[in-house]
């Protein structure tokens, strides 16, 4: 399904009434979500979290000071390849106070490292067999 979105795309910050939505899409997103449903439910309770969420994905981050960790990305697969990561990438990167973001990602997932190098981040550690799955990390910051 193509989703013409870009009229219409709304980024909004979620609410505990999102949970089901969030989780949803992690779930079919990472098939299964590597975090169960209680981890989204907290993350939205926290002072520090935050979630922003529009059809078809999400992303969540902490903040600590002037710091954001940008926790998790996810694009339902019916809506992938249309822009929503990017854009929900963007309204996050527009955060106040903010002199650096920072990530980790799955260094065999090629896309999301691409779309991150696009958007100004760059690796500054590698770490090996992070995963369960025994795949690397790549940590990768922005400074603003």
């Amino acid at each position: 399904m193509r989703f013409q979105w870009q009229e219409q795309l709304t980024i909004r910050i979620a609410t505990i009434k999102d949970l089901a939505h969030i989780f949803d899409i992690a779930d079919v997103a990472f098939n299964p979500s590597p975090w169960p449903k209680g981890v989204f439910e907290h993350e939205l309770n926290s002072p520090r979290s935050r979630y922003f969420v529009t059809v078809g994905g999400f992303v969540g981050v902490t903040q600590i000071l002037d710091e954001v960790e940008i926790g998790s990305v996810a694009v339902h697969p019916d809506y992938q390849q249309q822009g929503i990561a990017q854009a929900l990438l963007k309204k996050v990167l527009t955060m106040p106070d903010v002199t650096r973001f920072l990530l980790e990602v799955d260094a065999t997932n090629t896309a999301a490292i691409a779309l991150y190098r696009k958007l100004g981040f760059e690796v500054y550690h590698h770490r090996k067999k992070y995963y369960r799955n025994g795949h690397d990390a790549l940590m990768m910051a922005k400074n603003v």
